[in-house]
């Protein structure tokens, strides 16, 4: 992938979401089936590893947090940094459309 969309979209994806949306995850790309994405206490790559992220982890959590090609993230019970060539946007859950009649919030049929 272009370097310059993936940027671009992980900045779209750090995008703190308000109201009704979803809140935007990531998910860990082109980290090959036997290995894991390091999570470190400092962006930089000789920063001590706090976690790993396993090669299909998703659900990854960004802070809005950046540091050059650095992502502050949250994965389960670990925060720290991983670099962004190796997180995506996951596409967000999409919605059912429905009639939300006035009187009828509880969605029971309308008389």
């Amino acid at each position: 992938m272009n370097p310059f969309v993936r940027a671009a979209a992980i900045a779209v994806s750090l995008t703190v979401a308000t109201g009704s949306e979803a809140q935007v995850t990531l998910r860990v790309i082109d980290t090959a089936p036997n290995d894991v994405l390091n999570v470190r206490e400092l962006p930089t790559t000789d920063s001590r590893i706090v976690g790993v992220i396993p090669p299909d982890g998703r659900g990854i959590v960004p802070s809005g947090e950046r540091n050059g090609n650095w992502v502050f993230v949250r994965y389960r019970k670990v925060e720290g940094w991983v670099s962004s060539r190796f997180v995506y946007p996951e596409a967000p859950p999409v919605r059912r459309g429905r009639n939300l009649d006035e009187g009828n919030a509880a969605g029971t049929p309308a008389e």
